[in-house]
Formats: structure tokens, C-alpha cells, sequence
């Protein structure tokens, strides 16, 4: 990537903002966060927080970004459900090189996108770590987590780059096709057993009815994984129950999160996908179905 890059984020919320703080920080580089005219004027008005601290984004809707150039790197962390809505705001900023990266949970987003934007090079990409916490217009997290990032060679190269001469911790898997399914398998079974039994992690670590309910909606999820031919499948399912022991009591998912404050969840990227799948391939997964059937 060139000096004087302008960089773009599209959904400053609890995963974006993590390395858009430390991208902001360079001196050779422009970083704008887009978003629609009526969430630009409230985040002009009530700023946004990162572990306390405002932070000095510059903002711009669709109709301020004439003036703007070009985006060479556009990264969406939007929750999935508003996905779609919220890529017409990056449409004046994205040129034939400009580079997508989706930092979206689930494993539908890449392939959304690039429908929506079919010359473009879309990569594949997630955050792995411990779960920020947002409260409105005030993040906080920890420092824990790396980024995932594959995709066409090149564009996870330059990527990787960006990101590591920012001091923000990032990976590009031999296979990131099997790395985003060993994710998809943890949020499957972490965050929608947290967001059924309204749960943090502390209480889910002792409860053996959330673990087993957790491990059988994982297993459901490898067996689609298998349907479709994921390496790496034999060990996702303990390599998740690891995860969910491991981390810290207090930590509640942003599955849960969203359901405490009545926000729209993403089951439809979790048990959504998974009763899709399944279905495709005659696969029975009851216990996604009673999720996606609480939680819809």
C-alpha cells in the first residue's frame, strides 16, 4: 500500500473501532468513517469513546464525500443484519482498487459484498480475542484479540502489513476458509447459548446444562462444515469448549449484549445459516432451530 493511503471504516462499533484507533494514529494515512447522514450527525454530536477517551474520527455521509478521494482500504465491522443497508454509504469512496475487508461475524459476509461490489477485491477476514463491550457511543476492551485476514494474496499481504506496522495483532491462515468456520463454530455454540440462557461466560464455565447445550449446537455446525467439505473440522468443536473456559467470568458476548439492550441479534448469521445449510444437505440441527426460533 502506498503512503497517503486513505483508509475508510463502515461500522464504528465494538469490533471496528479496535484497529481503527491505532490506524488513526499514523501520520500517513487518512482515515474516515462513513455512515449515513443522520448517524454522522449524532456521532458528530455525542462523539465516540474508546476506553474513556473521545476519539478524533472524521466522519462523512454519501453526500459529503465528493471531496474525498478514493478509498484504497474499506473495512466493514457493521452488525450483518445491517449490512446491506449500510454498504450504499461507502459506494462514493470505492473505486475498481479499492480493497474490502469484512470484519463481520458469521461466514455470509464476504460473499454479500461482493455481490454488492463484483470488480472489487473482497477479502476474508474476523476478529479473535476477548469481546469488547459497548454501551451507546462508549467502547471498551481489554487489548486482547488478533485479526484474521485472507483472501486473495496479494491484497491479505498488503493488509497484513498495514495492520502489523500498526501495532494491531494480525494473522493470514494457510486456509481461511477452515479458520473462519473454526470462529463461525465458536460464536454458534459461545454466543447464542450466552444470548438463550441470558448468561456471561462465569456463569456458562458452571453450568453444565449451557455447556452441553453449547457443545450440541457446535457439533450441528461441524456437521454442516463437513457437509461442505471445511478442513480442519476434528478438532473445532474442543478447541472452542477451550475458548469458552478460558476466558474471563465477567465477559458477556455481543450476541448477549444485544440481547440486554434490546438490540437487533445476529442469530440469522448463526442458526440462520446453519438451518439454511443444513436443510440443503438434509442435515438435522434441532438445536439451532430452537435458537433461531426463541430468538427471532
Amino acid at each position: 500500500m502506498n503512503k497517503e493511503k486513505h483508509i475508510v471504516l463502515l461500522g464504528a462499533g465494538a469490533v471496528g473501532v479496535l484497529p481503527a484507533v491505532k490506524l488513526l494514529l499514523r501520520k500517513d494515512l487518512r482515515l474516515t468513517v462513513a455512515a449515513d447522514s443522520q448517524r454522522v450527525e449524532r456521532y458528530r454530536r455525542d462523539g465516540i469513546f474508546f476506553n474513556g477517551q473521545k476519539i478524533p474520527f472524521d466522519f462523512a455521509s454519501p453526500d459529503e464525500m465528493s471531496n474525498l478521494p478514493p478509498a484504497e482500504l474499506v473495512i466493514i465491522a457493521t452488525k450483518t443484519p445491517s449490512l446491506e443497508e449500510a454498504l450504499v454509504n461507502i459506494i462514493p469512496l470505492v473505486d475498481e482498487k479499492t480493497i474490502l475487508l469484512p470484519l463481520l461475524n458469521g461466514i455470509t459476509a464476504s460473499d454479500i459484498i461482493q455481490k454488492h461490489f463484483p470488480r472489487n477485491t473482497v477479502l476474508k477476514g474476523y476478529f479473535l480475542g476477548h469481546a469488547s463491550v459497548r454501551e451507546n457511543n462508549h467502547i471498551s476492551h481489554d487489548g486482547i484479540g488478533t485479526f484474521f485476514v485472507g483472501g486473495n494474496q496479494q491484497a491479505a499481504a498488503a493488509t497484513y502489513e498495514l495492520f502489523r506496522s500498526s501495532g494491531i495483532n494480525t494473522v493470514v491462515p494457510e486456509d481461511i476458509i477452515s479458520a473462519m468456520w473454526k470462529k463461525f463454530v465458536l460464536n454458534v455454540g459461545v454466543n447464542q447459548t450466552q444470548a438463550v440462557f441470558k448468561a456471561d461466560y462465569g456463569t456458562m464455565q458452571k453450568s453444565k446444562e449451557m455447556l452441553s447445550y453449547a457443545r450440541s449446537l457446535m457439533q450441528e455446525a461441524v456437521l454442516v462444515a463437513n457437509a461442505e467439505h471445511v478442513s480442519g473440522t476434528e478438532s473445532m468443536v474442543e478447541d472452542a469448549m477451550k475458548v469458552i473456559l478460558d476466558m474471563p467470568g465477567n465477559v458477556k458476548t455481543s450476541m448477549l449484549q444485544d440481547i440486554l439492550a434490546g438490540r437487533v441479534t445476529e442469530v440469522d448469521a448463526f442458526a440462520g445459516t446453519i438451518c439454511q445449510k443444513a436443510a440443503l444437505y438434509k442435515i438435522p440441527v434441532p438445536f439451532n432451530q430452537d435458537v433461531l426460533d426463541k430468538l427471532k
